[in-house]
């Protein structure tokens, strides 16, 4: 589903411009330049972290509690948070760049309240205590059971006896750069700015970051594409 889905949000780029130069034939380039700048880095984020994050999190949690040790349980639980969080903020960029595309500018209410902002008012000490409710939330969806969900959140603070399963389930989840995701994503929910506020004073090095996360993504989802036959 998430690959049909990059192919969709990455079919959506030169429609939207396509479609914009119909609506508006002249259109405001400042705008534009925006709207693409916008829509590059809701693509790099569902790309880069979503999608790992993602899968790591599905990894741990449908292989059930008894493959759980400490660091396990961490970085699932820790994987389906930021995930939640990017797949809030990659929709308010993707949604804020397609309406810049084609002259409707985004209200301003309508980001914030997708991204949290309007509930945490930006303080990051409250978007982690929503995150984390909803977290637990998203971890009993997954697994279906307030006695695994339980379970899990125990394993965090209470390791469970180690066995082959745990050991086996522990090397998947440290390797495939698993650690490298987490950290990158931490990095970016702790220290970087909301999209809005970096691109709302243009300047030509801020295109070339929101570019260079398009082309990365692009290059993650070439290397991920199945070899044709």
């Amino acid at each position: 589903m998430l690959i049909s889905l990059h192919h969709v949000l990455f079919l959506l780029l030169p429609v939207a411009l396509a479609a914009r130069m119909v609506i508006k034939p002249r259109p405001a380039t400042l705008d534009v330049a925006q709207g693409v700048m916008r829509f590059c880095l809701g693509f790099g984020k569902w790309v880069l972290l979503v999608d790992p994050l993602w899968h790591l999190a599905a990894m741990v949690l449908r292989g059930g509690p008894e493959s759980l040790s400490k660091s396990v349980a961490w970085m699932g639980f820790l994987a389906l948070l930021l995930s939640l969080h990017f797949i809030l903020t990659a929709a308010g960029d993707l949604l804020a760049g397609l309406g810049g595309m084609l002259g409707f500018a985004v209200p301003d209410k309508i980001q914030a309240a997708l991204t949290l902002q309007r509930l945490t008012q930006g303080r990051l000490i409250r978007l982690v205590a929503v995150l984390l409710v909803m977290t637990v939330i998203g971890v009993l969806l997954q697994t279906l059971s307030l006695g695994d969900t339980w379970l899990h959140l125990e394993a965090m603070f209470a390791p469970p006896t180690r066995t082959i399963a745990t050991v086996f389930q522990q090397a998947r989840v440290w390797t495939d750069y698993h650690a490298v995701t987490m950290f990158a994503a931490l990095a970016c929910l702790i220290g970087l700015p909301c999209s809005r506020d970096f691109l709302r004073v243009p300047a030509p090095w801020k295109g070339t970051i929101c570019l260079s996360v398009f082309l990365l993504a692009m290059a993650m989802l070439w290397t991920h594409l199945a070899p044709m036959s």
